[in-house]
């Protein structure tokens, strides 16, 4: 029975969540018609008392006493996994309650994020984190999660039992009372009661409906919340959002913020979108809600279609690129992919490391397999995949990690494991490939890759690319862009008697040989080592084909490559010598196999040197049967792998003998046709030749090594050169090449300005994706452009412009040449039209005008600064820069020497080291032209001579007449 103190509500109340024993946290939305209570002889008309204004009766919010059509809240259609929209703070401490409806057909995404003020507290290992209170809904694997901390530990609830990803709508309802709440799901309902004592939630700043802001500075993601450490956002519907009772119109809250990729729909398309084959370059295609979803891994394209080529880093055993965090990362759930290609059976391929654990997640090649070792602070745990994997073709890498669950796929290879022990996270500071240099840690360091790797993805970030594109400025780049001819420590052994010994060759159980070779002679022994009884080693060039010959204590053995043609061609040539455990034998010379299996022993008991490109004269007479060398090896030796140990030749020499240098300069004397590449200039000297790289961008004494390069940010950068006041050129020609890769749409690559006042440039900028020059050097802008292809595509390209007075040519790599001629009449004739209405007395000074005015607008006067990047004029450029030559100035060169005249401000970083070979001063330079003054007696009259010309007074062409007086 109602008491005096008692209330009833009708349609909702102030906080329908907190009502005891209320099933549902929100309000009432429709028409109700007669409402009336009866309890004995109390009859209360509700509606009509409401209606009529009753003083018992008060009236909240929007109520109209009549039925109508109740607008229902619109649903929003998250439509790529980008988009999202920001909610007002979450008021909720004690108690508070969420409901809404979601549909999708995609298995994961982020739906519900917020969280608190930081806060220092200790993990289970006793380390000191920032961490916060959050609570959190998500999508994974088609189940939705409910994560929730506040303050003494996270949980996560699984509150379906089935996938709710099968494009139906799911009601979900989520009510807390201080630890304890329930989420239902369907009405199917799952108890939660929060970690620790504290029954507050505290938190701060937004919520996050549909994924996360692309900036997520200031945001502390928790290391439990998957799909936000996975980068997955959520694609799909929600509908008839509800916090703490009160309804939120999402869909104005998206139209107010602009957000991208979201619609204010909510319609499943019955055509399957992968039916119109978007997918290029055979990536697999998958259907998304409403989208197709294309899977590039593999395919070495990126981008929605797949169409885009991704970027690949070269390495020689030296090199490395070390994405560097900007924050310490803890992770429980990884993807990474990639693809590689060696001929190294060894090598590291990728690793995150640690500065102050031995956490890793790492992945090498080991004994021609993939090798994966996850070590989350008690021991590792390993997973091996794919084999002889050292073939030189390209091999696509997937790594999986929920939790404690790891699965490696190596092609179509799949290892899958469990990982012992409580812990799941993985600290990090670097994702480092190539070479491991945090090594605090680690008590065997992984042998240096020498191989290509490409489209390296890791929890949805696109490294390679992203380093080389200035996208992030937190990776250290030491290795090269593009699928290169990798020639790693050569070094040239000048005579048939230089050799020298390493330490013993380890390979008693198996072995994995490499090396690379190129050599004039077709005779020559390579590589030997004896052992125990019989048992040896030897590698031998003979009649120009490569001999493999050992005893493994069954006798002597040969294999013989079968090349097409005698190897010695002064031409690089790959061997590859292998030994498994079954006593199979192989022997690939370049792409050419020779297989054979040997019955009977199996281990190689080798003691003593291991000999390279020959032996002590004393010692070819002892030499075992099967073996032809009486003579060492001439020529050049690199690249060299003995069972995963990468021996420096000359360094690591127990003994050397005779003449030894590093490097392969090889006996070519004459300039050939591919003597220099990238369209070098071959330069014949006397005793041999040089290659003339100035307009190739690339350096070396070849033109293949990549010119200075330097990379630009997002946020833009410069690099400024400003000539000393004394030494500024005056230039009637001009030459200017560069390299570049980007794919900005507008930006000015370099811009060369004369001193002020004077008014003449030359710009190399980018506009709508197509390369162009414009120059002034006088009157008009003269425009030259490459029309026909756009060269934003992230490709590298080298761009060569020249300048003859008006005259220009602008070419991009091996393309067309563009030309530029000046059209229409010159002055000269222009003079004759007018001739006969100029007084006689002054032809002659008008002539002699005219023909100093023609030289003088031929002229680049006086330049002053050259500036790079385009930040300088508001005209960004983002990418990279490589091997810049203006008339015989390095200018990257020289920032990257840090020549005083030049100034480096912005998002710029040099990329490797600077080749110690390339110039940094001028080579060579144009001495500006004498000018003539012109004659007092035509200054008087030079108005009058304007206005018979048809030429405007207040024009450069009357500034370039003052300035030759000037210089005059």
């Amino acid at each position: 029975m109602l008491g005096s103190d008692d209330f009833f509500y009708v349609g909702g109340s102030p906080s329908t969540a907190d009502l005891p024993g209320s099933p549902v946290s929100n309000n009432f939305m429709g028409c109700l018609k007669e409402v009336v209570y009866k309890n004995n002889d109390i009859r209360l008309e509700l509606s009509r008392l409401a209606r009529i204004g009753d003083t018992k009766m008060k009236i909240y919010g929007e109520v109209v006493f009549k039925c109508e059509n109740v607008a229902t809240l619109d649903p929003i259609n998250f439509e790529t996994p980008e988009a999202y929209i920001s909610l007002p703070k979450w008021n909720t401490k004690r108690m508070g309650s969420i409901s809404f409806d979601f549909r999708t057909t995609e298995p994961n995404g982020l739906i519900l994020f917020t969280h608190g003020k930081p806060q220092e507290r200790k993990d289970a290992r006793s380390q000191k984190n920032t961490k916060v209170d959050f609570f959190a809904v998500e999508l994974l694997d088609g189940n939705l999660y409910l994560l929730l901390d506040m303050g003494s530990g996270t949980i996560k609830v699984k509150a379906t039992q089935k996938k709710a990803n099968d494009g139906e709508w799911y009601h979900v309802d989520i009510q807390r009372d201080g630890r304890s709440g329930t989420i239902s799901v369907n009405s199917r309902r799952t108890p939660f009661t929060a970690s620790g004592e504290s029954e507050i939630l505290d938190l701060e700043g937004d919520m996050y409906l549909g994924g996360l802001p692309e900036n997520r500075a200031g945001l502390i993601l928790p290391t439990e919340l998957w799909t936000a450490m996975l980068n997955y956002g959520y694609v799909g519907c929600i509908r008839d959002l509800f916090i703490d009772g009160r309804s939120k119109n999402i869909r104005q809250l998206a139209e107010m913020q602009n957000a991208a990729g979201v619609k204010s729909s909510c319609s499943r398309m019955s055509a399957k979108q992968c039916d119109s084959y978007p997918c290029k370059n055979n990536a697999v295609c998958k259907d998304g809600w409403n989208r197709f979803i294309c899977d590039c891994t593999g395919t070495g394209y990126w981008g929605r279609t797949c169409e885009r080529e991704a970027s690949i880093l070269s390495y020689d055993g030296s090199m490395y690129m070390k994405v560097i965090m900007p924050m310490v990362m803890h992770t429980e759930a990884e993807d990474v992919s990639f693809r590689f290609m060696s001929q190294r059976a060894y090598g590291l391929l990728v690793a995150t490391t640690s500065r102050d654990s031995a956490d890793t997640l790492r992945l090498e090649l080991d004994g021609g397999r993939v090798k994966l070792m996850v070590n989350l602070g008690k021991g590792p745990e390993t997973l091996y995949a794919g084999q002889k994997l050292n073939d030189n073709e390209w091999h696509t890498v997937r790594v999986v990690r929920r939790g404690k669950s790891l699965k490696l796929t190596v092609d179509d290879d799949v290892a899958e494991g469990t990982m012992v022990g409580d812990h799941t996270r993985l600290e990090f500071h670097n994702i480092e490939t190539g070479i491991m240099t945090e090594k605090r840690y680690i008590s065997v360091v992984p042998s240096s890759f020498i191989g290509h790797l490409q489209s390296l993805m890791f929890n949805g970030m696109l490294y390679i690319d992203l380093c080389k594109n200035g996208d992030i400025d937190y990776c250290e780049l030491k290795a090269r862009f593009g699928l290169r001819n990798i020639i790693a420590d050569p070094v040239t052994f000048k005579t048939k008697s230089s050799y020298l010994s390493l330490a013993t060759l380890q390979a008693y159980t198996s072995m994995h040989l490499f090396f690379q070779f190129k050599t004039t002679s077709a005779d020559g022994f390579i590589l030997f080592n004896s052992g125990d009884g019989n048992d040896f080693i030897a590698v031998e060039l003979v009649k120009g084909y490569i001999h493999y010959v050992f005893d493994l204590g069954n006798g002597p053995n040969v294999i013989k490559g079968n090349s097409d043609r005698p190897l010695n061609d002064n031409q690089w040539h790959n061997v590859v010598i292998t030994r498994d455990n079954s006593n199979t034998h192989s022997l690939k010379v370049d792409t050419k196999v020779v297989t054979q299996v040997i019955n009977g022993a199996k281990n190689l008991d080798l003691k003593g040197d291991l000999y390279m490109a020959g032996l002590a004269q004393g010692m070819y007479s002892n030499l075992p049967k099967l073996v032809a060398s009486r003579d060492g090896f001439q020529g050049c030796l690199a690249s060299v792998d003995l069972n995963g140990r990468l021996p420096d030749l000359i360094n690591d020499a127990l003994h050397r003998s005779g003449q030894i240098e590093r490097g392969c300069e090889g006996p070519s004397t004459t300039c050939q046709e591919d003597s220099c590449a990238n369209q070098g200039v071959c330069m014949q000297q006397w005793e041999g030749f040089t290659c003339d790289c100035s307009m190739t961008s690339y350096s070396g004494n070849q033109c293949n090594d990549p010119g200075a390069t330097y990379i630009f940010g997002k946020s833009g950068g410069l690099i400024l050169y400003t000539w000393p006041a004394n030494d500024r050129p005056s230039t009637r020609s001009d030459r200017l090449a560069v390299g570049f890769s980007t794919t900005v749409k507008d930006g000015i690559l370099v811009r060369i300005d004369s001193a002020p006042g004077l008014g003449d440039f030359l710009q190399l900028h980018i506009e709508q994706g197509k390369i162009g020059v414009v120059f002034n050097i006088g009157t008009v802008d003269i425009s030259i452009k490459e029309e026909r292809t756009p060269v934003n595509d992230g490709k590298y390209h080298v761009v060569r412009f020249t300048r003859n007075g008006g005259n220009a040519t602008l070419q991009v790599d091996n393309w067309p040449v563009n030309e530029h001629y000046p059209t229409g009449n010159t002055d000269n004739e222009r003079f004759q039209m007018v001739k006969q209405k100029i007084p006689f007395k002054y032809n002659r000074p008008v002539e002699e005008w005219l023909q100093e005015k023609g030289r003088q607008l031929t002229i680049f006067n006086t330049q002053a600064q050259i500036a790079i990047g385009g930040k300088d004029k508001g005209r960004l450029f983002q990418g990279q820069l490589s091997g810049l030559y203006y008339d015989g100035l390095k200018v990257l060169n020289m920032a990257a020497e840090n020549n005083p005249n030049i100034k480096i401000n912005g998002s710029v970083r040099l990329v490797g080291e600077v080749p110690s070979i390339l110039g940094t001063t001028q080579t060579t330079s144009m001495p500006p032209e004498m000018l003539t003054a012109l004659q007092p007696a035509f200054s008087r009259h030079r108005m009058t001579l304007f206005h018979l010309l048809n030429v405007p007074v207040m024009t450069k062409t009357s500034l370039n007449v003052n300035r030759v007086q000037e210089v005059n």
